[in-house]
């Protein structure tokens, strides 16, 4: 490094304290990630390395999450070892391009960089890359550490004055409501339809929100106002395994066959036969309730607070149901809080997915879907269209559910 580079460097380092830099990688790529993690930390940066940072009995999905949330910067690392793995770091890419929406225009945060030559993926290609395994490659990637480095010093980081606009209001609809015999409070939807996903210039979407494909739902259905709380579960199921305490806190730590037990032990109490999870059409089309936007009340994540608990407001926890904005049809929680497992099997298309609103269960699948965004999501995750998954036996203190009845 230079001698007046060396200066600027130490200058940044007593002004703030060391960027913060996520190493987004492939498993496969684990040697050459290490050694550019021992070189950035000598450089005098702030790396974060899973195999460096993470603590035994910490859950490491979460804690990989809330490092690029945190993160000044995020570095994914290509191969073709990398590349052509199914799925390749899919959550981190999805979790760093959700977090590189919500920044400043000119901001530098997310920086492909190429460990050996290969192609950029698509989704990551309106970034330029860094080409580390050229002869001034990390001292490329430098001048852009640097010049992050200082736009942060200099405060030059902050919220962007925004233009004034015109209110966007958001009407609720008076619907049909029911409690039922453990005081879940559910809201009539009636039939309809609607472009299920995200349109090709949605900004912010994934590849796997579309294509986006018109459902018809013929039969009206109720959906609980709320994600079932944690007193709710321990009415039917006897104990309560959340993570966060309370009563009107949403219900976690359950799997989606935990939730399939609940339903069950619900139906036989009332006997009935009518509860169910939600098809993910039926949870788009809710918690749309009739609008195209990227969110229930509009396009603005500007306004996301007003109606969501998510990575800037929630504290790192969840929060009682029903404390934010309701959505046009009376829900609350479609965005943000926590994450709700419905019905379907994931796949990462929409290729072939039903047309009726019905649940996508064609036994291809292993792991289940879930919507909605959480107490640790960026606001690209919670948004309406968003998508993502996880095993039906995964047990986390961000997943949850609210119940449909048919009708």
């Amino acid at each position: 490094m230079a001698f007046n580079e060396v200066n600027m460097m130490n200058e940044i380092q007593q002004r703030t304290s060391p960027l913060r830099i996520f190493l987004c990688h492939s498993s496969r790529d684990k040697t050459e990630v290490r050694n550019l993690y021992q070189r950035l930390s000598s450089d005098g940066f702030d790396p974060w390395l899973d195999e460096e940072k993470l603590l035994p009995g910490q859950e490491w999905e979460v804690e990989i999450a809330k490092a690029v949330q945190t993160s000044d910067v995020v570095i994914v690392c290509l191969s073709h070892k990398a590349i052509n793995k199914a799925g390749y770091v899919h959550k981190e890419i999805k979790d760093a391009l959700d977090k590189a929406e919500e920044q400043p225009e000119g901001t530098i945060f997310l920086i492909p960089l190429k460990l050996e030559e290969c192609d950029v993926p698509e989704r990551l290609q309106r970034w330029h890359w860094v080409n580390l395994f050229e002869e001034k490659g990390y001292e490329r990637l430098m001048s852009s550490l640097r010049l992050r480095a200082e736009t942060i010093t200099s405060g030059s980081d902050s919220e962007p004055n925004l233009i004034q606009r015109h209110e966007e209001v958001t009407y609720v609809e008076e619907n049909e409501t029911f409690i039922n015999t453990i005081d879940m409070e559910f809201v009539l939807i009636q039939p309809g339809e609607f472009d299920m996903g995200s349109p090709a210039n949605e900004t912010g979407r994934f590849v796997d929100e579309g294509p986006v494909h018109h459902v018809t739902i013929s039969e009206s259905f109720y959906l609980s106002k709320y994600e079932v709380t944690q007193k709710q579960w321990y009415e039917v199921m006897g104990y309560d395994p959340s993570y966060f305490k309370g009563d009107d806190l949403p219900v976690e730590n359950v799997s989606w066959d935990n939730v399939q037990e609940f339903i069950k032990k619900l139906n036989e109490k009332e006997s009935t036969d009518k509860y169910r999870l939600p098809s993910e059409a039926e949870w788009e089309y809710a918690a749309r309730a009739g609008t195209t936007t990227r969110y229930s009340f509009g396009d603005k994540y500007s306004k996301l607070e007003e109606y969501a608990w998510y990575i800037k407001n929630s504290g790192d926890k969840t929060h009682p149901v029903g404390r934010k904005g309701a959505n046009p049809w009376g829900l609350y929680d479609v965005h943000g809080n926590i994450w709700e497992w419905v019905q379907d099997e994931w796949h990462d298309t929409y290729n072939g997915a039903p047309a009726d609103g019905s649940a996508c269960e064609d036994g291809v699948g292993v792991i289940r879907v879930i919507r909605g965004g959480s107490w640790f999501s960026g606001a690209r995750a919670c948004r309406s269209a968003n998508r993502n998954c996880s095993a039906p036996g995964d047990r986390y203190h961000y997943l949850s559910f609210r119940l449909l009845q048919e009708g």
